[in-house]
């Protein structure tokens, strides 16, 4: 599906792109995982964009973004959500992230003063890298210690390093942190999700008023794998009738 729009907006020294598809009165703010793009949702836009105007983004220093002169964050990237938002002249707005999106939507829960995101749906997030299961964080942190030699030497490489440090340094989020979210959430994640169970239950049993949902059969890219039962299961929280 083509988008209805496509552009650019510049946030400090970063030009941030972004995708719009819909024309529906209530705005969904899209964020997608680590090293991915806008097309983390390609199996999302039809479904969702009958009913709701989608603003996919891609992140800081990820898809067709730059990274900019300040350090890439999953507070920058939620940082980088609002101003998408504000550019836009985006009032309210829920917001879906995945993975690392998920984190930065969090972090757009926790830091929303001005009272814009109404909803949100975190799917695969966690709170530390402790969170991840050891069989698939162990890897990641090898492969960070060697693109780290790589990265002395070589651009492509330091910038690889600055993506894949969010899931080595990051998200550094306390349980406590999530009870001043006051909009309802809905906590999504497979059944063989390489976010620990248990880590999982913590995040939904941490905010108020969150609802989990387990995609049974599934890993971690819901989105992609388990989209026929994921699309229709998001459109009820988002029109509130979960």
């Amino acid at each position: 599906m083509k988008p209805a729009k496509t552009g650019y907006i510049q946030i400090d020294t970063a030009k941030i792109y972004f995708e719009i598809y819909g024309k529906g009165e209530r705005n969904v703010l899209l964020i997608h995982g680590n090293g991915e793009s806008t097309a983390c949702f390609g199996k999302q836009f039809e479904d969702w964009s009958r009913e709701f105007t989608l603003i996919a983004m891609d992140s800081r220093g990820q898809g067709r973004s730059t990274f900019g002169r300040k350090k890439l964050t999953v507070a920058q990237i939620a940082a980088d959500g609002f101003a998408l938002l504000e550019a836009l002249g985006v009032k309210k707005a829920s917001v879906v992230g995945f993975s690392d999106g998920a984190n930065a939507a969090m972090a757009m829960l926790m830091s929303d003063r001005d009272g814009i995101i109404d909803r949100a749906v975190l799917a695969g997030g966690n709170l530390n890298p402790r969170g991840v299961k050891e069989i698939y964080q162990v890897p990641i942190e090898m492969n960070f210690k060697l693109l780290a030699r790589k990265a002395q030497r070589e651009s492509a490489a330091r910038r690889k390093l600055a993506v894949m440090s969010l899931m080595v340094r990051e998200p550094n989020v306390k349980p406590e942190e999530l009870k001043a979210i006051n909009v309802p959430v809905l906590v999504l994640a497979g059944s063989r999700d390489m976010i620990k169970p248990a880590h999982t239950r913590l995040i939904a049993g941490s905010i108020p008023n969150a609802t989990l949902k387990i995609v049974h059969g599934c890993d971690h890219f819901v989105f992609d794998k388990a989209a026929d039962r994921v699309n229709s299961a998001v459109l009820d929280f988002l029109n509130g009738n979960e």
